[in-house]
């Protein structure tokens, strides 16, 4: 038995013995944090084994005795429905719950890629704004959702982390970074770039030196250190260059709405940068009403915090993300060559292949973490998940799952022992996203299970046969049939004629 479904056995068997608990007590008394017991709680109410009421905060129940009470409520002289009505009332109860599971699957698979306004997911899904703010309010109380009051962006919670604090927290809301960072002493602030529960991206300019520059700050941990160390020891035109790091405590003071969740995740998130027109209006002025319809009676409540924070000085890339390149070519209709597409995508599997022969494993390609120098040369960015292949003396090393899901590989995903073949699984939908236009957010949302089990849209195979072939095979659900990132290397002088004359032109 699995040390999830221990917990959960546990929690029924806590709640068959001592009746109705809030999550406060359920927390305290096995000694996990609150959003661990959250997720354990709701994942026991998915399996139709307990329910919680409507109160505030709710209280949760076995269902069992739910359905005993309703049983011995149920009055002799009342009239049984027909077999028709029970069957018609059943039907349109579970087409109900139905639609509701699959519309909060499609939002959470499009924040999966990063964080959204209300008004972006509503678009992509061709759904009213009111229903999908009534519905990220109602994730937010469940503890699988937040939003950050500033840039009113949505982003999802990661449950497993132990990192108990609010994304707003980790940042400050004016971009003063203390007086003792070191940060505000040698750089002027520019603006933020990215931000996420890990920590934040400024643009900052030099105070002697006048150069600008990128620095993250990140809470300082295990993840933050290996960062660091990984940076520092790579030195390669497609990888972003690192100049040096440091670290300083400081008192974090910020203002924070209590969700059933308080934690957050590992991972930068960048807002995506879509194909709307115009992203500089107030987004959710209108949203208000949902607000406090879902979220009356959660206090808002003031944290303070004393932390030490590591900055990391890297170059700055002015040429953007790729997730922003594929955007323009999907919504703004910006030409891209095959020829081009062929070069990006050499430069970012060099940039691999350097990462895996210095025994390392990024654990998070995507296009978000793949960006564009002054020049257009690629520079692969983000190593806060980067691991070692093996130990020193060549043994395997315990994998956990983390990434970000649409773009890990089954065997990541799945938390198994994985090795660098898990990086060339998310380089093969990089690829394809870089081939194919996907128009919205909904046909991205319908598409990617079939892409990710090698199933690709009608005309790919007939456009882009060549590409095709490889792409499936960088797919692969068995990591030993995913070639290395040097044979994909290979392949690409091969079979599209990438010689060096043409990879010093620039792309964009």
């Amino acid at each position: 038995m699995s040390a999830d479904s221990e917990m959960e056995r546990k929690i029924v068997d806590f709640l068959r013995q001592n009746g109705k608990s809030t999550v406060l007590i359920i927390f305290k008394e096995f000694g996990i944090i609150k959003s661990t017991a959250n997720r354990h709680l709701h994942n026991l109410e998915r399996s139709k084994q307990v329910f919680r009421s409507n109160e505030n905060p709710p209280v949760w129940d076995l269902m069992e005795k739910k359905k005993n009470e309703i049983k011995h409520t149920i009055k002799p002289e009342q009239k049984s429905p027909t077999t028709r009505e029970t069957r018609e009332t059943r039907e349109t109860r579970e087409t109900r719950d139905s639609c509701e599971e699959i519309q909060e699957k499609h939002v959470t698979d499009l924040l999966k890629s990063g964080g959204l306004k209300a008004r972006h997911i509503a678009k992509s899904l061709g759904l009213p704004r009111q229903t999908i703010n009534k519905q990220l309010y109602i994730m937010m109380q469940e503890g699988k959702v937040q939003k950050c009051s500033k840039t009113s962006l949505w982003t999802l919670n990661d449950e497993e982390s132990n990192e108990s604090y609010n994304q707003e927290s980790s940042c400050s809301s004016d971009h003063r970074l203390g007086s003792n960072s070191g940060l505000s002493q040698s750089f002027d602030v520019i603006t933020e770039l990215g931000e996420g529960g890990f920590g934040c991206v400024y643009k900052v300019k030099h105070k002697f030196d006048g150069k600008i520059y990128a620095v993250k700050k990140v809470v300082l941990t295990g993840k933050a250190d290996s960062e660091v160390k990984a940076l520092a020891r790579l030195d390669h035109p497609n990888i972003v260059r690192y100049f040096t790091c440091w670290s300083d405590s400081e008192n974090c003071t910020s203002n924070q709405v209590s969700n059933t969740s308080g934690s957050s995740s590992d991972v930068v998130t960048f807002e995506r940068s879509g194909g709307e027109e115009n992203d500089d209006d107030d987004d959710d002025d209108d949203d208000d009403d949902v607000s406090d319809e879902v979220t009356s009676g959660m206090q808002s409540l003031r944290v303070t915090a004393d932390r030490t924070y590591l900055f990391i000085q890297m170059e700055f890339c002015e040429g953007g993300t790729l997730t922003t390149w594929i955007n323009d070519r999907n919504f703004r209709e910006i030409k891209r060559t095959t020829m081009d597409i062929h070069k990006i995508f050499y430069e970012i599997i060099s940039g691999v292949e350097y990462i895996h022969s210095n025994n390392l494993i990024h654990r998070d390609l995507k296009p978000d973490n793949i960006l564009f120098g002054s020049d257009g040369q690629v520079k692969i960015g983000d190593f806060g998940l980067v691991v070692h292949q093996t130990t020193d003396s060549g043994d395997p090393i315990e994998r956990s799952n983390k990434g970000t899901p649409p773009y890990m590989s089954p065997e990541q995903k799945n938390g198994r022992n994985y090795d660098e073949k898990t990086d060339i699984f998310p380089l093969g939908l990089v690829w394809f996203e870089m081939l194919w236009k996907i128009s919205t957010g909904k046909e991205r949302v319908k598409l990617w299970p079939d892409l990710r089990n090698q199933r690709f849209p009608e005309g790919f195979c007939d456009s882009y046969p060549t590409e095709n072939k490889f792409i499936k095979q960088m797919l692969s659900s068995t990591p030993e049939d995913r070639p290395q990132a040097k044979d994909i290397k290979e392949t690409l002088e091969k079979f599209f004629s990438l010689d060096q004359n043409l990879l010093s032109q620039k792309t964009i």
